[in-house]
């Protein structure tokens, strides 16, 4: 691999891997891992109907998109009503 091609490489790598704070529960996630640019993967999914991540958590962060868990008490409330209408 060439001097450019690593340079190339290294700074996608580190794009890849930029941290945002979710503009709904304050959370900190992977960038590149949600489809929307202000919200971690779990918001959009829940507001807007987006595919979720599939997590999995090492040392209280999910490995694939960063997530540790953050909810806000919209989603909660969210959530619990769709649980009680899966019922």
């Amino acid at each position: 691999m060439s001097k450019l091609e690593n340079c190339t490489h290294e700074i996608e790598t580190q794009m890849a891997k930029e941290i945002k704070t979710c503009n709904e529960c304050n959370g900190e996630f992977y960038s590149k891992s949600s489809q929307m640019a202000g919200l971690c993967p779990e918001c959009s999914h829940y507001l807007y109907g987006y595919e979720n991540c599939v997590h999995i958590f090492k040392k209280e962060r999910c490995i694939h998109c960063y997530w540790d868990g953050k909810n806000s008490e919209f989603i909660n409330k969210k959530r619990r009503k769709n649980n009680e209408n899966a019922d």
